[in-house]
């Protein structure tokens, strides 16, 4: 039996690894088809299914659906969306003047308050309350519309 050089050694056990662990598949992201700035809505012509030049997992998976979200931060073209960058359409906005409304059996409270940051529905956020000057937490339940859950 003849031995090889033991300079060929290493090449040789790389090539053998690359042959068994098979082709490399790159997964698709969603990248953007033109510049995408903070507080567009996503419509099917901004997105693109592409493999990124570098891989990251915050990247969006190119099977997950995004028309009707909302760009959080401004994406140039051609550049992949990552997790951060999209999210549900805020229905209110910081400094805005929204309905409060807190419920308890019977009994229904309503008052007038400015929204300290901003919130898609379903979202919990801050509430300057200007009667009592506290801020309180509510939850976003409609455009301009929080809730308070629990205690007032």
């Amino acid at each position: 039996m003849r031995l090889l050089p033991p300079r060929l050694l290493p090449p040789l056990a790389a090539a053998l690894l690359l042959v068994a662990a098979g082709p490399v598949v790159a997964r698709e992201v969603w990248h953007a088809t033109r510049t995408l700035e903070r507080g567009d809505i996503l419509r099917p012509q901004d997105l693109e299914a592409m493999a990124p030049r570098r891989d990251n997992n915050a990247f969006i998976e190119a099977g997950q659906d995004l028309v009707g979200q909302e760009m959080r931060f401004r994406v140039r073209n051609g550049m992949p969306l990552r997790d951060r960058d999209v999210g549900e359409p805020l229905a209110v906005h910081s400094n805005d003047t929204v309905r409060v409304f807190w419920k308890s059996g019977g009994v229904t409270l309503e008052m007038e308050g400015r929204a300290m940051e901003s919130g898609a529905m379903g979202e919990e956020i801050r509430v300057h309350n200007p009667g009592s000057n506290r801020t309180i937490r509510a939850v976003v339940v409609a455009e301009g519309t929080t809730e308070v859950r629990g205690a007032p």
